[in-house]
């Protein structure tokens, strides 16, 4: 037998034995959590996270070393908090954790097919809350009924739109500053806070960073004309072959998590996803047919049947938006409750300062107290990484498709949704779908910037796409 042969085999039964010591460990941890004390799995838990992130860090892997020291940071709050109680929960959070708790529990006993309505039958069965439920379940099988198993799953989901971010950025920059703009994300304040609160918003952050990534790679042409390159009706025939099967997949479960955590942001990826497809096929005569063909009847669809995303009975009009963001206008964190659209003029006007509000509120002068600081911080914050983004898109003029997908998705996310914005506490849950994208602008920005070297060179560097894996595997070693 070859010495390649014996290495090979001898990696096999390593990797094969490694995985029974990790299943024998994950049910260890179960059954003396469960026969014991929750605090048991928190510390190996901990512990576990702790020599993982140190590990990548002596190998050089710096990505997962700040990924683990991000769920650290969060676990360290989730569990100050369980004794403190300083983090105020929303109502949404306990009703997430009752019913993930009935779920696991329902598992446990063997009851895998019995429906979460049975399960939890005085409790609100919405699909919602039914798939945020089966997503949290998982980690109060591992840990028990408690509070703080459902928050660590919220905060594992949290952590990975650092991961998302990593690999939404290598699309268009280099690793180092994909790194970087992960590293930000994952520490961003806003993020952190509602990684440790059982809610829906890291999951529709996450799906909408899945969307960006997709478009981005659907971005690259196509290369179908060889056969007959003068034959137009053929290449919008084919206008969508060779589309890889995996990244059709992973769209298809991030249009499904749309579509049940937050419909209305199916138009923004609608938009999205339109553009990359035209992008895809810049040099078929005629594409902007089939785009209208495909844009016109989403828009349409939406305009017509706004009250069916967002709760209500009213099509797209200025009336119809202005009733809706009056309705969410409620509490102490309402901002510009006087603005009314009374036309579509009105709303052009006022959405330069609605856009401003949406991503940096509470502003200031709007500050009455220590957690409103606080939570002013990570929108002012935003304001300086905002100020850099401008610099970092202009330096992404050699790569025009990126750039649009990148433009579209930002732009069209945060207007449509500062439009209908007018709480503060609303703002800071859901800009965090577009922190990831205003911070990857401000990497390549920030990348670029040297008191000694403001060359060409030095800012074409700065946006180079990703590394090749011998280029990453010398320089880490």
């Amino acid at each position: 037998m070859s010495t390649t042969s014996t290495i090979g085999s001898y990696s096999y039964h390593l990797r094969m034995w490694l995985s029974i010591l990790l299943v024998a460990f994950v049910v260890g941890v179960i059954a003396t959590t469960h026969l014991f004390s929750p605090w048991i799995g928190v510390i190996a838990l901990t512990l576990g996270v702790s020599l993982f992130g140190l590990r990548q860090y002596w190998r050089g892997n710096l990505l997962l070393a700040l990924l683990a020291a991000g769920y650290l940071l969060r676990l360290a709050i989730i569990v100050l908090n369980s004794q403190l109680g300083v983090l105020t929960q929303p109502d949404i959070s306990v009703f997430h954790h009752e019913r993930s708790a009935a779920l696991a529990g329902g598992w446990l006993e063997g009851q895998f097919t019995v429906p979460l309505s049975e399960l939890a039958p005085a409790r609100d069965t919405s699909l919602m809350r039914t798939v945020v439920a089966y997503l949290h379940a998982p980690f109060y099988v591992l840990l028990g009924s408690w509070r703080v198993a459902g928050e660590l799953g919220t905060a594992f989901y949290g952590t990975i739109i650092g991961y998302m971010t990593y690999i939404v950025s290598t699309q268009i920059t280099t690793r180092r500053n994909s790194i970087f703009a992960a590293g930000a994300v994952v520490f961003w304040p806003s993020i952190v806070y509602r990684s440790v609160v059982i809610q829906r918003e890291v999951l529709v952050a996450l799906a909408m960073l899945m969307m960006v990534w997709i478009s981005l790679r659907f971005t690259q042409p196509n290369q179908l004309y060889e056969r007959a390159p003068e034959d137009d009706v053929w290449q919008i025939t084919h206008w969508t072959k060779r589309l890889p099967m995996g990244d059709i997949v992973l769209l298809f479960v991030a249009m499904v998590v749309l579509y049940v955590m937050r419909p209305e942001n199916l138009a923004v990826a609608g938009v999205t996803l339109v553009v990359a497809f035209t992008l895809r096929n810049r040099h078929v005569p005629w594409r902007f047919v089939v785009v209208g063909g495909l844009l016109l009847p989403i828009l349409g669809y939406f305009a017509l049947n706004f009250g069916d995303f967002v709760g209500g009975q009213t099509a797209l009009t200025p009336a119809g938006l202005d009733g809706y963001a009056h309705a969410r206008a409620h509490g102490g964190s309402t901002y510009l409750a006087d603005l009314h659209y009374r036309s579509w003029l009105d709303i052009l006007l006022y959405a330069p300062v609605k856009v401003v509000y949406f991503l940096f509120s509470p502003l200031p002068w709007d500050v009455n107290g220590f957690t409103n600081f606080l939570a002013g911080v990570s929108g002012w914050a935003l304001f300086i990484a905002t100020a850099f983004t401008g610099r970092g898109f202009t330096m992404l003029r050699d790569h025009s498709e990126k750039r649009a997908i990148i433009a579209t998705y930002a732009v069209s996310g945060i207007l449509a949704y500062s439009i209908i914005e007018m709480n503060a506490g609303a703002a800071f849950r859901r800009r965090i779908q577009f922190v990831p994208v205003i911070l990857i602008l401000a990497a390549i920005a920030l990348s670029s910037i040297s008191f000694h070297d403001r060359s060409a060179t030095a800012e074409m560097d700065a946006v180079s796409p990703s590394d090749s894996e011998n280029s990453i595997t010398t320089a880490e070693n």
